[in-house]
């Protein structure tokens, strides 16, 4: 007797389900260590300034008090004060917008038809969008240069090869800074700052710290060393970001005027700025004695001793240094994360290096440790995060002739530094790991 014919899957397509979990999974790396660290209303934390008028004006004290003397006759010192300067800072503009079809916000709504709602998902997608551009930005500096250009070719298709995240030589991946879908413009350096063109990045493909970026349009006279910053239709963000680590710090000496005060003029207005291999002996090897001096050294200048108030401070590292820290120490200790780490504010781990908490985050420019005194930083608020709208509007904007709306999500505001000298700087560490969401 024959055997009866198997009936397979393939022969049932009309008959069986798509199952469906209620799993919806964020593969991205979305992490913002820094800003965590930063935020507002935190005991410890960054201060708050308002802004309005003509900037937000504060007082420092760069002169030391002097004049004091000893006289065997009786006779007294000569009148003298300590010079003092007002610093201002005012406030930039960052936005996230996102468009939607009129459809989707029907075909969304049944949570048997989508995992989340299309709103939901907006809302959530455009807060993230504008944690990791703050993230991103309080590491770079106000002129927004998120890579350089090292070659171009005018296609087909066009592409464009990138380094130097932040400008910086060999501070990272080309690419870290820029994600499919951004609108990046060319600027060529130099007296004017001329903008080449703009285009929209369409793919990203990676080899090493290089990335060749594929765009959407063709910008003519690309040339090597131009910037890529990030752009929208009508202008750029160059020179119109926030202040951030890079230019605070005064790294390689080349940012000494902060908020109208210039280190060249005052230079107690400057960090503690050291380079691996040459204030410290080894560039290949740090290690928590190069961290000790960096502590004595601002400790010496601005009077604030970390090792005394070790709340008050953070240590900031890549990935890369945060392991050869780890290594040299390896003999002297655990580095297990449930019971020797401790878990600081946005529930990121810390290690004890000299008795601060180090934290690791890959956004930190290549080969850099930063020494940082969260009080000593501020924020300069016009308007907090939240939605672009006029007089109860709502945040919804409706796109003239299509079925289709608008949304923005602005913020109006900056981060100022109120004393410069109480932090402090490492550059130039050997840094070839890359722990980063780049691939």
């Amino acid at each position: 007797m024959p055997n009866p014919t198997t009936i397979s899957d393939a022969e049932l397509t009309g008959l069986l389900k798509n199952v469906y979990s209620e799993f919806r999974m964020k593969v991205q790396n979305l992490v913002t260590p820094l800003l965590a660290q930063l935020e507002k209303a935190r005991a410890g934390g960054p201060k708050n300034m308002r802004w309005g008028g003509n900037n937000v004006f504060f007082d420092v004290v760069t002169g030391r008090p002097s004049g004091s003397t000893f006289s065997s006759t009786g006779y007294f010192p000569p009148d003298t004060t300590a010079r003092e300067v007002q610093a201002n800072v005012g406030v930039v503009r960052a936005y996230t917008t996102r468009e939607i079809d009129g459809l989707a916000f029907v075909g969304t709504r049944d949570k048997r038809a989508a995992f989340t709602t299309i709103v939901t998902k907006t809302m959530e997608e455009i807060k993230t969008a504008s944690r990791l551009l703050m993230q991103q930005a309080l590491h770079n500096k106000p002129d927004g240069i998120v890579a350089l250009v090292s070659s171009y070719s005018a296609g087909p298709p066009v592409t464009v090869v990138v380094n130097s995240p932040y400008g910086l030589a060999g501070a990272g991946q080309g690419s870290l800074l820029i994600s499919v879908g951004d609108t990046i413009a060319v600027i060529a350096p130099g007296v004017g700052n001329a903008v080449r063109g703009r285009a929209t990045v369409t793919a990203i493909s990676v080899s090493g710290d290089n990335a060749t970026l594929t765009l959407s349009a063709a910008i003519s006279g690309t040339t090597a060393s131009d910037y890529i910053v990030k752009a929208t239709a009508s202008d750029t963000s160059f020179n119109g970001a926030m202040n951030g680590l890079i230019n605070i710090t005064n790294r390689g000496g080349s940012y000494a005027d902060l908020h109208n005060v210039s280190a060249a003029t005052y230079p107690i207005w400057n960090t503690v700025r050291m380079v691996a291999g040459t204030d410290t002996p080894d560039v290949n090897q740090p290690t928590e004695s190069d961290i000790w001096d960096m502590i004595q050294r601002v400790t010496g200048l601005s009077g604030i001793d970390a090792q005394l108030n070790p709340g008050q401070f953070l240590l900031y590292t890549t990935p890369g240094i945060g392991k050869k820290l780890m290594e040299s120490m390896v003999a002297q200790r655990r580095f297990d994360a449930p019971s020797f780490a401790k878990t600081i504010k946005g529930g990121y781990k810390a290690i004890n290096v000299c008795g601060l908490d180090l934290v690791t985050d890959y956004y930190v420019p290549a080969g850099t440790i930063y020494l940082l005194h969260i009080p000593s930083l501020a924020w300069v608020d016009a308007k907090d995060w939240g939605f672009i709208e006029f007089e109860g509007a709502g945040p919804w904007r409706w796109l003239p002739g299509r079925d289709a709306f608008q949304t923005t999500y602005g913020w109006y505001g900056n981060m100022a530094c109120l004393q410069r000298n109480a932090h402090a700087i490492i550059t130039g560490y050997t840094d070839t790991q890359r722990y980063s969401h780049v691939i």
